[in-house]
């Protein structure tokens, strides 16, 4: 394979030498960008997504902008602040990249989309230096980059899924094949090197694709001992491993502290082991073209494919490998299955880069491992399609090395360099095509976006000083509820365009801001500014949007409470709170106006632990939560003294029976069957501290057919009080 590169290309082993061609490709990169996606004609400060999870993205940009980095935003989850770092989306690497880019603009639309170009630079330039070290020649290795770059992976999940950008995936694959290859690979020692510092950087991503590295180097290294007993081999992929895992838990440990000291958020546990069969990869989608493509034939098979109504269609169909990769893809499952016996140098690499395909597909495929490990152990990464973009470097790779070993002069037959590129045009062709979702979203993108900057300024000319801002209606996060027209994180799209100055309520996404929000909620409309005003906001903006009636009944109701309408457009009123404010003070002395603001942010916050479901109200409006066998339940005291609770709680089940309580040396025996039983309990809560109660149940199952869950018994009409009669009930 060396000679084969010496006749086709001859580089001088220089510095430039070596760097030219990779920065050549950088620029054809960007013009293939700029050229196929129009950003010459693009509003570069309005991000390229500005929807879903963008906006998520875009608020931990925001949050490197006005604070330095990303763990705690203050500026959100008024009136408390907001610990971001408790959303495990922690990709540092990444952040550190964005916050170089923040040096040279303070634009969170402008550090998106840089950010994201840069990645496909990224992305190509890893792809060919990975085949490079792998003996692939560069008359492969570069336009190989190009089309990594440009995957529909790529261009589906753009800006709107950015955690997913995969510029080291080809870095830590490049390791698999060598550990797969027994470490025999002429660049063994170079690729372990790169590849072990690329597995630390990417612990320190999203980790999803860290994930995906551990499985796949456990089963390289299996399938490389199996080959030449080399115990080396077992210990290079251990090391790989430690390596990604120590580096994720230093990544995720913000996250986890944040959930030592404040409790994991509410609606963190909604996936589920089907889900893996939902968010599978299909074979079926990955070979079919575009359905827009031009060609005939090519066109004819992607318009088939998209008319037909095949189940579970979603974000698996980002997961299409393109004309290259496709190829790719079937001669190495050929080779698996041994119909294909490929022979000369690259036989063993190929050998190993078509096992280790197979093994890739079987464990990402609808069915397959992935949702065996969802099931049996954890279903925390549902979406295993995520991981095609390992399965399509192999697959280049696969084709470029079969290629190169079986014409190894290309210059003697110029019908097979004409046919390659040509080839080359119609993948890159079929992969660009996927791009109409960047430009089906522009105009609503440049729209919206005008929308938020203007009232984000309209604020800061109201208030220059400054203002906290109660954002209606109260949602949640993460799950993605809609409101009429509102979406899930619509409540961030001003924030985002604002300054430090500006605090918001949005998101609920702590225990302690999700009880001061069920206790706001649960007011009418009427009483919401006395409880606002107690919460230290002073502005109330409304979406209009959430609301059928474009909230003009809540709108009134809020003006006969005293807050003053000062301004309003087509979406959002802005409400002013500073009159009620003055007329509440007048109307208490100081010091029952502090009592009742501190009741209201007050410091005792129950924190449901594993084993609760969410909460849930029948039809009578009793609030409840179903138990499994053993559960927990967490009482924190955030202030800085001690604190005297009174729990109280009605618990029942469907068979009689017992629940065991716990709370350190202490137990109780609370007697449970078909009627409601209330039980009342006080407990001291020292400063900073929390108190944790364990239940155990004592009777049969719940026998609820078509229910899924494992209950056993329920906690209604739960409350927490102080003694002086503060109520917080959930």
């Amino acid at each position: 394979m060396g000679e084969t590169g010496k006749r086709i290309v001859n580089l001088p082993k220089t510095l430039l030498g070596t760097m030219l061609p990779y920065g050549i490709q950088a620029v054809v990169v960007l013009a293939i960008a700029f050229v196929s996606l129009r950003l010459y004609e693009y509003d570069f400060r309005v991000p390229l997504s500005y929807q879903g999870d963008c906006l998520v993205i875009l608020m931990y940009i925001k949050g490197i902008i006005l604070n330095g980095w990303t763990w705690n935003i203050p500026q959100l989850s008024a009136p408390y602040g907001m610990s971001a770092a408790a959303f495990p989306m922690l990709t540092s690497f990444d952040w550190l990249i964005m916050k170089g880019i923040s040096v040279f603009t303070s634009a969170p639309g402008i550090i998106l989309n840089s950010f994201w170009l840069l990645t496909l630079i990224f992305s190509a330039w890893t792809s060919t230096f990975a085949a490079r070290l792998l003996k692939i020649n560069f008359v492969y290795a570069f336009p190989i980059g190009i089309l990594y770059a440009f995957l529909p992976f790529a261009l589906l999940r753009n800006t709107h899924h950015l955690n997913l950008v995969y510029y080291l995936v080809p870095l830590l694959a490049l390791l698999s094949v060598n550990l797969a290859s027994g470490l025999t690979l002429d660049n063994d020692k170079k690729i372990r090197r790169i590849a072990l510092v690329a597995c630390v950087v990417q612990g320190f991503n999203y980790i999803y694709f860290s994930f995906f590295a551990t499985i796949l180097f456990g089963f390289s290294a299996i399938l490389g001992y199996s080959t030449t007993r080399s115990r080396k081999v077992i210990y290079v992929a251990a090391a790989a491993i430690a390596l990604i895992i120590v580096s994720t838990v230093a990544n995720l440990s913000p996250g986890l502290y944040s959930w030592h000291k404040n409790g994991m958020p509410p609606e963190m546990e909604y996936k589920s082991p089907p889900e893996a069969e939902i968010y599978g990869v299909k074979i079926r989608k990955m070979l079919a073209p575009q359905k827009d493509n031009a060609l005939p034939a090519l066109g004819y098979w992607g318009r088939r494919d998209a008319r037909n109504p095949w189940p579970n269609e979603n974000e698996n169909v980002t997961a299409r490998l393109g004309a290259v990769g496709s190829l790719g893809f079937i001669l190495l499952l050929l080779i698996s299955l041994k119909i294909i016996r490929p022979a000369g140098d690259g036989d063993a690499l190929l050998v190993s880069t078509a096992a280790l395909s197979l093994f890739t597909l079987l464990v990402i495929t609808v069915g397959g491992g992935g949702a065996i490990f969802n099931l049996l152990i954890a279903p925390d990464i549902r979406a295993y399609n995520r991981f095609s973009v390992f399965l399509s470097f192999f697959s280049f790779v696969g084709l470029a090395c079969y290629l190169q070993e079986k014409y190894d002069s290309l210059a003697k037959k110029k019908w097979i360099v004409t046919a390659l590129i040509v080839l080359f045009f119609v993948s890159l062709y079929d992969q660009l095509l996927d791009r109409y979702l960047l430009f089906s979203q522009r105009d609503p993108n440049v729209a919206q976006y005008k929308v938020d900057t203007d009232i984000a300024l309209q604020l800061k000319r109201i208030y220059p000083n400054g203002a906290t801002i109660l954002q209606l209606p109260l949602i949640g996060f993460p799950l993605g509820v809609t409101h009429e027209k509102m979406l899930a994180y619509d409540h961030l799209r001003p924030f985002l365009w604002s300054d430090s100055s500006l605090h918001w309520s949005f998101p609920s996404f702590s225990e302690r801001h999700r009880d001061w929000q069920n206790r706001i909620s649960a007011l009418d409309d009427g009483e919401i500014v006395n409880a606002a005003i107690y919460s230290r906001f002073n502005v109330i903006l409304l979406d209009r949007y959430a609301y059928k009636d474009q909230g003009n009944a809540l709108l009134d109701n809020l003006e006969n409470s005293g807050a003053k309408r000062v301004f309003e457009t087509e979406r959002y009123a802005v409400l002013d709170l500073g009159d009620a404010g003055t007329r509440l003070r007048n109307e208490l002395s100081e010091y029952e106006f502090v009592k009742r603001s501190n009741d209201w942010i007050g410091p005792v916050v129950p924190v449901w632990g594993s084993g609760f479901y969410g909460r849930e109200t029948n039809p009578a409006g009793m609030n409840f939560r179903w138990s499994q066998k053993s559960s927990s339940l967490v009482i924190r005291n955030f202030s800085n003294h001690a604190e005297k609770v009174r729990l109280s709680f009605d618990i029942a089940s469907q068979f009689s029976g017992q629940v065991v309580m716990k709370s350190g040396d202490n137990l109780w025996i609370l007697n449970s069957n078909s009627t409601p039983s209330a039980y009342k309990f006080e407990f001291d809560v020292e400063r900073r501290s929390q108190i944790v109660l364990n239940f155990e149940a004592k009777m049969p199952q719940v026998n609820a057919p078509g229910d899924l869950r494992e209950m056993y018994f329920y906690i209604a009409n739960f409350a927490v009080e102080d003694v002086s009669g503060r109520g917080m009930s959930l």
